[in-house]
């Protein structure tokens, strides 16, 4: 997966790079080489760090965003978001061929079930 780090107002330093690079390589395993991920950081407003991430593939967008103290945290949160994504993914494609109901629907009935 190919990475994309965005600072705004703040400088995407070595160390975030290289953590942000560890962390994504969980989700290797979900994407193929070519899906590129989006990770952007925003300065400090409000005493915060706001971080996005953004992984389009295939025709899906996985969106997450967090705003934490700490950029570290705010980057294992936003892995650990997209990961719940897409079990709810797999979960409504399963279902969908179990069942044969269109994944859109499967969907609603997860998330109500959460």
């Amino acid at each position: 997966m190919e990475l994309d780090l965005t600072g705004i107002r703040i400088e995407a330093t070595d160390a975030i790079k290289s953590f942000t690079e560890k962390k994504i390589k969980k989700l290797n395993k979900f994407f193929d080489e070519n899906t590129v991920c989006h990770v952007t950081f925003t300065d400090k407003s409000r005493g915060k760090h706001r971080v996005d991430m953004r992984i389009e593939y295939k025709s899906r967008t996985y969106l997450a965003e967090e705003n934490t103290d700490d950029l570290y945290t705010g980057i294992e949160a936003l892995v650990a978001k997209i990961e719940g994504q897409l079990r709810k993914d797999k979960a409504a494609n399963e279902k969908q061929r179990r069942t044969g109901i269109p994944a859109q629907e499967v969907a609603e009935v997860v998330e109500e079930e959460e």
